[in-house]
């Protein structure tokens, strides 16, 4: 990775664990909090410590030549860990601290493990560490042990998240935790390119190097998939407004018509007393049309003719049925009959999205629906001929 990546791959890490660290009024702490807070920052660093300018540095002052590498892949590693740490805490969070006393008594062993392997090559200190030294047999177990530790923890995370993704029913979440997951899959590739090529010089002598920098590529998109998709929380709902809010004016168009018939029966119904809506505030337009319609509903719906049901055929869509009910109750409340009759609502999430769809629907066909003008024509005759027998 270039130099001027590293260091604002530093500078992106410090500053998503800082927002992910920082308590704000408002946003609740997820699960794992510290753990990715701990991957970016370890990642981070870990990118910063390889880069060059910082290598040369401290080759200056390391007692064993190549210290500074094996400072900077120990937290690459340590990163992983954190990884692999908040996928448990994720999916399996009572299960947490034994993984982590497991995985840290492993972390700690193939670190040490990696630091015997570079003390015991005799290595002189090159930036092209691994082209220089890649027919040497300590040297390729060190980086076969450093990328093998990377993809176990890398595949402990995806096998651990991959699971409860599919349970997540939060768009932006899920999203930002599939883009997670898939710099980590990537990541695995990175990991077994960069573990094979040494191996493969070793065995056959042949160098794999390439004129495109693949492993930088491939750690680049790592990186840049994990940063949007552990931001996306933040900045999603942003992305995903305007069609939140083209969505909410389409809605509000399909409803009105049922909501004039409506506000035309009960206008004490209305909220919003101007009888318009702001296009700015169409979501909020929405939610509160939402409300005025059901509240209508339930003045009306004892207005209802109790023979609606009946009307409208055991065949009828619910929307039908439902919109064949209103229609019937607004006649029934123009003539003042009151039949004190029962007609439960369709059941429908608790939700302005599921509750607006729905009434999409019935609004839809309470205008256009042949079943409904039926009913309605019904309905009046019904309470015409009450009126002519009560006057009678």
């Amino acid at each position: 990775m270039l130099t001027w990546l590293n260091f604002t791959a530093l500078a992106l890490a410090v500053g998503v664990a800082g927002y992910k660290l920082v308590p704000v009024r408002g946003r609740r702490r997820a699960a794992g909090t510290r753990y990715l807070s701990a991957f970016f920052l370890c990642i981070g660093l870990g990118l910063a410590v390889m880069a060059h300018p910082v290598l040369v540095a401290i080759s200056h002052v390391e007692p064993v030549p190549n210290l500074g590498r094996l400072l900077g892949n120990g937290l690459e590693m340590l990163a992983a860990y954190f990884l692999g740490a908040l996928g448990q805490s994720i999916a399996r969070p009572a299960g947490t601290r034994r993984w982590l006393r497991r995985h840290t008594v492993l972390l700690v062993g193939t670190v040490l493990l990696m630091g015997a392997l570079l003390a015991g090559a005799d290595t002189a200190f090159t930036l092209n560490f691994v082209n220089a030294y890649s027919r040497d047999p300590l040297v390729v177990g060190y980086l076969v042990v450093f990328f093998s530790y990377i993809a176990l923890c890398l595949v402990t995370f995806i096998t651990s998240v991959g699971g409860y993704l599919r349970h997540v029913t939060e768009p932006v979440l899920r999203t930002g935790l599939a883009l997670v997951v898939t710099g980590a899959a990537l990541g695995i590739v990175w990991a077994a390119w960069s573990g094979v090529r040494p191996v493969v010089t070793l065995v056959t002598g042949r160098s794999l190097a390439t004129t495109l920098p693949i492993g930088s590529t491939l750690g680049s998109i790592c990186m840049l998939l994990w940063l949007i998709g552990a931001t996306l929380t933040a900045w999603g709902d942003r992305i995903t407004a305007p069609l939140r809010w083209l969505r909410a004016v389409r809605r509000l168009r399909r409803i009105d018509p049922l909501w004039r018939a409506l506000r035309a029966a009960l206008p004490q119904i209305t909220l919003n007393t101007s009888g318009g809506w702001p296009l700015p505030g169409a979501e909020f337009a929405l939610y509160r049309r939402v409300i005025e319609v059901r509240d209508a509903q339930l003045t009306l719906r004892s207005y209802a003719h109790p023979d609606v049901p009946r009307w409208v055929g055991p065949a009828a869509d619910p929307a039908t049925v439902e919109a064949a009910v209103i229609a019937a109750a607004l006649v029934g409340h123009a003539h003042g009959r009151d039949y004190r009759a029962e007609h439960p609502f369709q059941d429908v999430d608790a939700s302005v999205a599921s509750e607006s769809a729905w009434l999409a629907r019935v609004a839809r066909q309470f205008t256009d629906s042949a079943e409904v003008d039926r009913v309605r024509h019904l309905a009046a005759e019904a309470a015409t001929a009450a009126d002519h027998a009560e006057r009678s």
